[in-house]
């Protein structure tokens, strides 16, 4: 089956979100008391002394695994240790995980609401990045290439 365009944009979207975690984890990692991105005054709001867990959580969860599955939906490797993904579905692992890391910015983005509030113009774009990752997830050609 021929790639639909809307895998592209999909990955497109997914690569964006890699981008941005690697920028934000990687200077948190550098930088744990948040002084070069202006976020010092942040972290006395934070369950954290700095921002090293959230450096790493940045790092892999928003950088690495979107990259991950970005490979997953392109070339839907039909590995059998990543079938326990798809929990029994017909859906490709790639598929279960963008979903799933869709729902998991929004639900990222309200905590992060809820301990600092929604003010700065990353989290904007975060909650426009994880939007069209669910769009394009949820896309009817989307879901038809990405079912076993």
């Amino acid at each position: 089956m021929k790639r639909p365009f809307t895998i592209w944009i999909l990955v497109f979207w997914l690569a964006f979100l890699a981008f941005g975690g690697f920028y934000g984890g990687i200077t948190m990692l550098l930088d744990p008391s948040g002084k070069k991105i202006g976020m010092d005054a942040v972290l006395p709001l934070l369950p954290v002394k700095d921002y090293t867990i959230v450096g790493v959580f940045l790092v892999v969860i928003m950088g690495l695994l979107p990259l991950f599955l970005a490979y997953g939906a392109i070339t839907r490797p039909d590995w059998k240790w990543a079938r326990v993904f798809s929990f029994g579905s017909s859906k490709h692992w790639a598929w279960i995980g963008a979903l799933v890391l869709g729902i998991g910015l929004g639900a990222w983005l309200v905590i992060q609401g809820l301990m600092i509030g929604f003010r700065w113009p990353i989290q904007y774009v975060t909650a426009a990045n994880g939007l069209f990752i669910l769009i394009f997830t949820l896309s009817p050609p989307v879901q038809k290439y990405l079912t076993r």
